[in-house]
């Protein structure tokens, strides 16, 4: 899976010369926590690459979070300075936005990126493609904004994933010193019973081996699957109940 799969196309964006005040507006109205700038001049909703033609896309300038806001706001309070003490509201967004150096493109892994988020403490990627501008090869390179990356967006993978939307429920099979052959033995039974497996993990734990995989059934009824499990002499625990 890759991030053009899964990221936000369809975006809310501030341009450097915008207020922060109608930054602030944008995150108070549609409860976000991060505004990309670009430069345009048009900081209403943008559709998003998939919808848009190439000329259409915007070049991205950087990053203005909530926080930046609540920088500005303090310095506002506190600053005795006659060029700072300017009210915040009134300042441009180029004065706190941040360029975000930390970047994505659509054709890189979701687990990179997850990966990279996580590492790098994170809330969002931008996802950015690089074109030329000009027909010699010393024309420079724009950074287009294409979408961006944020952790609902892996939530929300993450639950797809999962079957969660689904109906259904959770098995939870040991896979005693990491063997999986449990594991397959319970898809065999499955498939023989025409019980739908959704989804499987498989986590590794400290030691590097996973010691149980957690599957998400396409039933509601489940009993003649468990009632085999324990004919197998293969441990499961369903509803927080663990059987041997």
């Amino acid at each position: 899976m890759i991030v053009s799969e899964v990221m936000t196309t369809k975006l809310i964006t501030v341009t450097p010369t915008d207020t922060l005040s109608h930054a602030a507006n944008l995150l108070r109205q549609y409860q976000f926590h991060h505004l990309p700038v670009v430069a345009s001049s048009d900081s209403a909703a943008w559709p998003g690459y998939m919808d848009t033609g190439r000329k259409a896309m915007p070049e991205f300038q950087g990053l203005l979070t909530s926080q930046d806001i609540d920088v500005a706001a303090a310095m506002g309070r506190w600053s005795s300075s006659e060029v700072l003490h300017r009210p915040w509201q009134e300042r441009p967004v180029i004065e706190f936005m941040h360029r975000a150096s930390i970047r994505v493109t659509p054709s890189m892994s979701v687990a990179a990126a997850a990966q990279l988020m996580v590492e790098r403490g994170l809330n969002c990627l931008p996802v950015v493609e690089y074109e030329q501008v000009g027909q010699d090869q010393e024309g420079r390179m724009r950074t287009v904004l294409v979408g961006l990356l944020t952790r609902s967006d892996l939530l929300l993978v993450l639950a797809r994933l999962m079957g969660a939307f689904e109906p259904g429920m959770e098995l939870t099979i040991q896979l005693p010193g990491g063997d999986p052959g449990s594991l397959a033995e319970t898809l065999v039974l499955a498939a023989q019973l025409g019980i739908q497996v959704r989804s499987i993990t498989a986590a590794p734990q400290e030691n590097g081996v996973p010691q149980v995989a957690t599957l998400r059934l396409g039933t509601i009824n489940p009993s003649p699957l468990l009632v085999r499990l324990q004919e197998a002499n293969i441990g499961y625990t369903f509803a927080g109940s663990p059987v041997e």
